[in-house]
């Protein structure tokens, strides 16, 4: 598969969003499965990636997050807030700091930043490299 090629990210939703308190990322309003339409979003937009050259994946769970619908296509690829990176970080931390089974996969993406300064520090060295 191309590095850069979007994968398909039905689950997401289900997996993470007990850990993001049933909250949208964007605007932090609860989301009501069955009600409100989900989306998933790419919380540093998935475009970056070929812009920047990344060479960490946007398009992995770390970087995924539930979000309504409506507020995912006004957030569309703008760069993520203040807010919307320590939700991504406090996200993360409590999926580490749980038995989920999406915990190693967030354990191998954070590798060396485990033990220094964990997901806020990797995020805001993520945001740096794109700003």
């Amino acid at each position: 598969m191309d590095r850069l090629g979007r994968r398909s990210v039905a689950g997401v939703t289900e997996a993470v969003i007990g850990f993001q308190h049933g909250r949208c990322l964007i605007c932090t309003e609860p989301l009501t499965p069955g009600t409100d339409e989900i989306a998933v979003d790419h919380v540093f937009p998935f475009s970056a990636m070929r812009r920047y050259r990344l060479t960490i994946d946007l398009d992995a769970i770390w970087n995924l997050a539930p979000a309504h619908a409506a507020c995912n296509l006004r957030k569309s690829s703008r760069p993520p807030n203040g807010a919307e990176l320590t939700g991504l970080a406090r996200r993360n931390e409590a999926i580490m700091g749980s038995p989920h089974p999406l915990r190693r996969t967030l354990e191998l993406t954070l590798g060396p930043y485990a033990r220094r300064g964990g997901w806020r520090a990797f995020i805001r060295d993520v945001h740096q490299e794109l700003s």
